[in-house]
């Protein structure tokens, strides 16, 4: 008997964890997947009735929807390619030896402790028309000729605000895991390098970055799957304006679903974003273990 209910005690000890699992994931998945089936504006209960792919067909004709996942496609390949750069910048000077690394990493990452709401409200501050520190040393680099500037107006002002509040909060990010992986690189390639004679360039190409491959897979990969639902600096900053310009995915889902009440289109358009970003996610970790 003791032997039986020790062979069970750990099925005992994870049953909790998974019936919270199942309470907060399985079952609203599992309902959205329901509710993707049916007509159903919420202020108008005992109109819901069910209309099969209706949702499905009618999302894959609204340019609406197509140009909100076009703008999270814009987005998301913007904001990756400068997180990466900058983070593979920092991560290589951050890697570096000299007095107060430790303090200099410290206040580095201080952005991350930053809510993602908060971090674009701060920005919708900065970028403030007629009072903005950035809008006016921009004006000093020539770049903006207008003291009133805003940065809300125009659609690449728009995407530009965006990206700067997401890569103010996110490089960091990116810095660390791809720090984590300069560290993990053993030297001895690096002294065989040096006693060949090899540029400092040479030495990046051919030993650093082959070997950070894997970090930078995972840091993009983990950054691909947040991008593509990117929705708290659009809502703070410019609630998809000017008009839609900047309307992600997330944001659309979000104003179908909680400013028109159409549940079960917010529930359709919701579960094609995922079938994206599985899809996306799946073909890059199986490209990048086929090559392990």
């Amino acid at each position: 008997m003791k032997e039986r209910t020790r062979k069970f005690r750990p099925i005992f000890l994870m049953l909790p964890c998974v019936v919270f699992l199942l309470g907060i994931i399985v079952y609203p998945f599992a309902y959205n997947i329901y509710l993707s089936f049916f007509y159903y504006p919420f202020h108008m209960p005992l109109a819901r009735h069910y209309i099969g792919v209706g949702n499905y067909v009618q999302l894959f004709t609204d340019p609406y929807f197509l140009g909100s996942l076009k703008t999270s496609g814009i987005l998301t390949g913007l904001i990756l390619a400068i997180e990466t750069f900058l983070g593979l910048i920092i991560a290589l000077l951050l890697n570096m030896e000299f007095k107060g690394r430790g303090v200099a990493r410290m206040f580095f990452i201080i952005p991350l402790a930053s809510i993602p709401i908060v971090n674009g409200y701060l920005f919708k501050l900065l970028l403030f028309p007629g009072a903005s520190p950035i809008t006016l040393l921009l004006m000093k680099m020539g770049l903006v000729n207008i003291s009133g500037f805003s940065w809300q107006a125009q659609t690449w002002s728009a995407i530009a605000a965006i990206v700067m509040a997401d890569a103010w909060k996110w490089t960091p990010f990116m810095a660390l895991i791809i720090l984590a992986g300069l560290q993990a690189i053993p030297q001895a390639p690096y002294e065989l390098a040096n006693i060949d004679g090899a540029s400092a360039w040479r030495v990046f190409w051919r030993i650093t970055l082959p070997r950070l491959k894997f970090a930078l897979t995972i840091a993009i990969l983990i950054r691909a799957m947040d991008l593509l639902r990117v929705f708290d600096e659009v809502f703070s900053l410019t609630e998809g304006g000017p008009g839609s310009a900047t309307e992600t995915a997330a944001f659309y889902i979000y104003r179908r679903g909680f400013k028109t009440f159409m549940f079960g289109f917010a529930s359709a358009a919701s579960l094609i974003v995922w079938g994206i970003i599985f899809i996306t996610c799946f073909l890059i970790i199986k490209k990048v273990f086929a090559e392990i």
